[in-house]
């Protein structure tokens, strides 16, 4: 390796320079795509995220409305036995 460097031509060298300036160059190109693909990743967590809090605000309001609606499947009964209590009353 030591005497590589003096037996190379010029043109040896430029080509070199050329290829490492293109390495440099793809390099510096993929850095650039993976900070693209980090924010781009970051913003589909963040979608995620705010995805899966609207999630949890349908279910409790789900939730909600199920309670509601046993509530008012009970009134029937609830109204039969008020409807009784009054008959009795003005049997009395």
């Amino acid at each position: 390796m030591v005497g590589l460097t003096s037996t190379m031509s010029s043109d040896d060298h430029r080509d070199c320079k050329t290829r490492y300036d293109e390495l440099l160059e793809r390099l510096h190109a993929m850095s650039r795509r993976i900070d693209e693909i980090e924010q781009d990743q970051r913003m589909i967590v963040d979608l995620m995220q705010d995805f899966r809090d609207l999630i949890r605000l349908v279910v409790t309001r789900v939730r909600t409305l199920d309670r509601r609606l046993a509530a008012v499947a009970r009134w029937p009964s609830v109204l039969q036995r008020l409807d009784e209590r009054v008959a009795r009353h003005f049997r009395n």
